[in-house]
């Protein structure tokens, strides 16, 4: 018996396999980026106590905050929103603004440690910058239409933050050209960036993949006005942290103590929302991707008490000054909190299948990696502040631990690779 399908039948099986399939190979993709960044990673952390003749620290410590941030981190975030737990459409359109974000993001993943910064390098952070506007026009227009009090607020808001951010990057030229590369006014500029990103764009967004994924749960997810308007107003008024650190005037601190206590006030009212979903998170998320949650919950409000210790003046300056504490609290949000909520929405897409072993195993290479290497960082920092010094063999456990991620990404990939 011959059996005739209909070709228009045919091109909708396509066309739905497209748009669930597209945004999950992206995702990999992104993680190629994660797998790239946690290498160069391992091998910043090797110096600290063998030679490495190839790697000059700085330029490869650019190439590993480019790709964490611009690759893993924009691109995955980007692709989780918009697929939208499979109800995303995957455009022709998106995948060739993927296509040209991934092409600039491997120009500065192989620029920054050969030139540092050069033409090729400031080209491919110039490219990237205007293909993201592009994919966040695309995310804010499908946000619209999802609710107002809930996700739609939450990504718009990410957006906003988003574009904010990169003002610090558009005054940094016209900082050098006046002669100013080095002074107090340039790092101002290169902190308005990072702030903003961490503080704005990615804390507004990891709320709203939450958001997103309890309103499709059927979870009437309301966040008022004032707590939403907490969130903004204290994210906007902890950029005075990063200049209490060269500029410790009483009205920074006092800039700061406000902020901070409208974070604290803002996480609170947050975390009564949070409570009240609490049953049905934990009937309807597999126990791996809560984990995952917990340890981007439990880092979430870490950073949120670290900025709220921050508004004390001595505590500042510690925390400012003390490297560990930096690098702990930037992964804190890079690795802690967003990392988490990517594997965990990957979790519950069906991108991760918990049946593998690699998976399993993958995921837990990368939570260990994770808290040992915080733990390691936040410890040596408080031995450096009461004056206890280096703890013995501690930049060969800081390695170690820091194996252990790249090791988790790429058990991770040959678990999501596998037909």
């Amino acid at each position: 018996m011959i059996i005739a399908m209909n070709p228009n039948i045919i091109t909708t099986i396509k066309t739905d396999q497209m748009r669930h399939s597209g945004y999950r190979i992206w995702f990999i993709v992104s993680m190629f980026d994660l797998f790239a960044a946690a290498i160069i990673g391992v091998l910043l952390r090797a110096m600290y106590f063998v030679e490495v003749p190839f790697v000059t620290f700085r330029p490869w410590l650019h190439g590993h905050s480019h790709t964490a941030l611009l690759g893993w981190l924009f691109i995955g975030t980007v692709v989780c929103l918009l697929h939208d737990g499979g109800l995303g459409r995957f455009t022709p359109r998106m995948r060739w603004l993927l296509i040209g974000l991934q092409a600039a993001v491997v120009c500065m993943l192989i620029g920054f440690p050969l030139w540092s910064y050069n033409v090729i390098t400031i080209t491919g952070s110039s490219i990237h910058m205007v293909l993201a506007f592009m994919a966040l026009a695309t995310l804010w227009h499908v946000s619209r239409s999802w609710p107002k009090q809930g996700s739609g607020m939450l990504t718009r808001a990410a957006v906003v933050m988003f574009i904010l951010s990169t003002l610090g990057v558009l005054a940094i030229g016209p900082i050098i050209a006046t002669g100013n590369q080095g002074k107090e006014i340039y790092y101002w500029a290169v902190q308005f960036f990072l702030h903003f990103q961490f503080n704005g764009w990615f804390w507004f967004a990891a709320m709203a993949l939450g958001a997103r994924w309890a309103e499709r749960q059927g979870f009437a997810l309301q966040i008022d006005r004032l707590t939403m308007g907490l969130w903004i107003v204290s994210a906007v008024l902890t950029y005075a942290l990063a200049i209490a650190w060269s500029e410790p005037l009483p009205a920074v601190f006092a800039t700061v103590a406000v902020a901070v206590a409208l974070q604290v006030w803002a996480a609170w009212r947050t975390f009564g929302i949070l409570r009240r979903m609490h049953n049905v998170a934990y009937e309807r998320i597999p126990r791996a991707a809560r984990i995952l949650i917990g340890v981007a919950l439990v880092s979430m409000a870490m950073k949120v008490l670290v900025q709220a210790s921050v508004a004390i003046p001595s505590v500042a300056i510690m925390a400012l000054t003390i490297r560990h504490f930096v690098m702990g609290f930037v992964h804190m949000n890079t690795l802690g909190v967003m990392t988490m909520l990517l594997c965990s929405y990957a979790i519950l897409s069906g991108w991760f299948d918990l049946k593998r072993g690699s998976i399993r195993w993958g995921l837990g290479f990368l939570v260990a990696g994770i808290i040992t290497s915080e733990l390691l960082l936040f410890v040596q920092g408080s031995f450096f502040w009461i004056g206890l010094g280096m703890i013995p063999g501690h930049y060969v456990h800081l390695f170690a631990a820091s194996l252990l991620m790249p090791m988790g990404v790429v058990l991770l990939l040959i678990g999501s690779l596998k037909k």
